[in-house]
């Protein structure tokens, strides 16, 4: 697949197994990927590597995945990573998705259990206006023409 081409997506989830399955998912879908059980360790691994894309859970040891969201997402340096928030905390709250997604300040929510195709097709959505910007700056730098 070439939008996933060198791309690295981080995955912060507390659960081995969903992880797991996250980074098989991903991975045979050419994208490096950076793991982490804890919110803590996702922020500072964020901060550090600057993932192309984040799959971030909510309930999680040491930080959830709201104020990580929220503390990203209000940093200069880290504000234009896509974060797509993976959970299961809200889907008998009685609000949709959207709710969650404009409360959390996530660039997209995803209510466990999720089906592969429909979250590898939000990634891929996430991911393509940043291909596109790359793109052109690529061809900004190198002038027209040449």
């Amino acid at each position: 697949m070439a939008l996933s081409s060198g791309k690295t997506v981080l995955i912060a989830e507390d659960s081995v197994a969903i992880r797991s399955i996250l980074s098989y998912l991903l991975r045979s879908r050419g994208f490096e990927v950076i793991e982490s059980g804890d919110g803590q360790d996702a922020m500072d691994k964020a901060l550090q590597l600057r993932p192309d894309l984040i799959l971030l859970d909510v309930l999680m040891p040491r930080k959830n995945g709201f104020e990580v969201c929220s503390y990203l997402k209000s940093n200069e340096e880290t504000r234009r990573i896509p974060i797509v928030i993976l959970t299961s905390v809200t889907k008998d709250s009685g609000k949709d998705d959207d709710h969650w997604k404009r409360l959390s300040n996530a660039d997209d929510f995803v209510s466990k259990p999720f089906k592969a195709h429909d979250l590898m097709a939000r990634i891929e959505r996430l991911l393509e206006p940043h291909r596109d910007t790359s793109r052109l700056r690529k061809r900004k730098e190198v002038g027209p023409g040449e």
